[in-house]
């Protein structure tokens, strides 16, 4: 997902710091919104500075828009992926405005379940005037997060593994 779309798009020129490592990097800023604390804790997995953490930001803004207000959206697009750092198994959520072509939420957890998933659509929520439909793929926990709160979802997917988010977000590409 997030992973493959960074790869496809060079974001990164330099692999100093493996490409997972900054994935998770990313999804950590947006939840804490601190370079030096974002630092600290992917320092736990690799050596990383502050300013390798703006810089990542940076170029991600760049070709990314980042939803920042709250609106009417219509289709939004969800997804999650794996990240491993030092053994351990994070869970990368993406949500995208699909007509907007903007990041409306990235957020990293340790668990991959119904009421994480449950958790993250609500946070997209929080982004949204109305209540849009999503699009997701088949895994039962983002089936069940939706209806549980009475949301209109369809199920979709593409040829060779790609990811909804990753489909959407590649459309940015200039």
């Amino acid at each position: 997902m997030i992973g493959d779309l960074v790869k496809e798009l060079r974001i990164f020129e330099r692999n100093k710091v493996p490409e997972e490592i900054k994935i998770l990097g990313i999804a950590i800023y947006f939840q804490t919104s601190s370079f030096r604390r974002t630092a600290r804790i992917l320092s736990e997995h690799h050596p990383v500075s502050y300013n390798a953490v703006r810089r990542w930001i940076k170029k991600i803004e760049e070709r990314l828009p980042i939803a920042t207000e709250i609106k009417r959206r219509n289709l939004i697009a969800i997804d999650e992926t794996v990240v491993k750092a030092n053994k351990k198994r994070y869970f990368v959520y993406s949500a995208v405005d699909v007509e907007r072509n903007e990041l409306i939420l990235m957020k990293v957890y340790t668990t991959r379940n119904y009421l994480t998933t449950r958790s993250f659509v609500k946070e997209v929520l929080k982004y949204c005037e109305n209540k849009p439909k999503f699009i997701i793929d088949k895994a039962p926990w983002l089936v069940e997060a939706l209806k549980s709160l009475n949301l209109e979802f369809e199920h979709e997917g593409f040829g060779g593994g790609r990811s909804l988010v990753e489909y959407f977000l590649r459309l940015n590409r200039g």
